[in-house]
């Protein structure tokens, strides 16, 4: 029992050190650290900021209880199924309180993981306040830049500006498909 009031009183404590290191985003500062990192497809950040807006208003320290065994952290209200309290750990091998902290990529990382699993359907509230409305107008942004069309014949320009085809890790998942598609002609 002391062990289990210890350990509580040092994740409290550790939460509030992390909160010193929050930071809360503008849209634009939002979609520049996405640009930074390669977070997702540009097609897709709008939707991004639409659910962290509604998750945790765009605050990196956001903490909320749902219940006394869940628990979601940071910018993407990540359950505690994903990371462990103290240490690294959960299905993305990261620690709770490193999710509340200014430093997104992990969030960023965590964030693809669970939507590559179960799409934004995880987020109940992009679910209800983000899917099929009007989504944040991050186009207005300095570092913005509208995603290119991938046509077929600029898919065929573009691979021949290599000797040899390149490598599918570097491909995204649209050439791939062209890609496939291009060959069976």
């Amino acid at each position: 029992m002391a062990a289990r009031c210890v350990l509580g009183v040092f994740f409290i404590c550790s939460i509030f050190i992390y909160v010193a290191e929050a930071k809360v985003f503008t849209r634009c500062q939002l979609t520049r650290e996405f640009l930074k990192t390669n977070f997702h497809q540009k097609t897709f950040l709008s939707n991004w900021v639409c659910l962290i807006e509604q998750e945790s208003g765009r605050n990196t320290s956001a903490f909320n209880v749902k219940s006394s065994r869940k628990q979601y952290y940071g910018l993407f209200q990540l359950g505690n199924e994903y990371c462990k309290e103290g240490r690294k750990g959960g299905k993305c091998n990261v620690a709770c309180e490193a999710l509340l902290d200014e430093e997104i990529r992990d969030d960023c990382a965590c964030a693809l993981k669970v939507f590559e699993e179960e799409g934004f359907k995880y987020w109940t509230k992009w679910e209800n306040r983000c899917k099929g409305e009007r989504l944040p107008d991050i186009e207005k942004c300095p570092d913005w830049q509208y995603p290119p069309r991938a046509s077929p014949d600029r898919l065929k320009r573009n691979l021949r500006q290599f000797d040899s085809v390149p490598p599918t890790n570097m491909l995204t998942k649209y050439q791939k498909v062209k890609r496939l598609h291009l060959r069976k002609k």
